[in-house]
């Protein structure tokens, strides 16, 4: 809310057009390419002409974050580190569903994903949602349903996870590959 201060004293209405200007000088010098930044509601957008690595297209920082930032250049570092982590976390959204992808069963495909369980934070959904940004501008329709179900899956499951229920998780993959292997034989 304009003219609020944030704990440290810093107000968003002291974020102009030129302290904006100077972030995307700054970001733009150290990426090697042409930034531009985007306030929004509590939140900052930062988005690359030619893309960042791993295909991210946009990256999003809550504004409470960077409130406390008062140098362009510390704007830039928060910016520069988000941008490298979302990267790496597309990298292992590409890497999980790779995985998945070579899953001869579903219940290998259960187990896969919760296996990785700890990974699954507001960063890695940032990232999935770049991956299906990226394959849906590809017109990969086929990888963005995968990508889309993935998302859906292991949204269930961190919800499981959290209210307790990792162990019944576990469990029923060990009843669904021993009722699979009982039709086998």
């Amino acid at each position: 809310m304009p003219g609020s201060s944030s704990p440290s004293g810093c107000k968003p209405s002291d974020i102009g057009p030129e302290f904006i200007e100077r972030i995307e000088d700054e970001l733009s010098r150290r990426l090697g390419q042409r930034v531009s930044l985007v306030l929004g509601c509590g939140i900052v957008a930062v988005r690359a002409s030619r893309g960042f690595p791993a295909g991210v297209s946009t990256v999003v920082m809550s504004l409470g974050l960077l409130l406390c930032r008062r140098q362009p250049a510390e704007w830039a570092d928060a910016f520069e580190q988000k941008i490298s982590r979302v990267c790496a976390r597309v990298q292992d959204v590409e890497h999980l569903f790779a995985e998945i992808q070579k899953s001869p069963t579903p219940e290998k495909t259960g187990a896969i994903v919760l296996e990785h369980l700890e990974d699954y934070d507001d960063e890695f959904f940032e990232a999935l949602a770049e991956v299906i940004t990226r394959e849906k501008a590809n017109l990969q329709l086929k990888r963005v349903h995968n990508f889309e179900a993935l998302r859906e899956y292991v949204r269930m499951v961190r919800r499981r996870a959290k209210a307790g229920e990792t162990s019944d998780m576990w469990r029923e993959l060990a009843q669904g590959a021993a009722h699979d292997r009982d039709l086998a034989s």
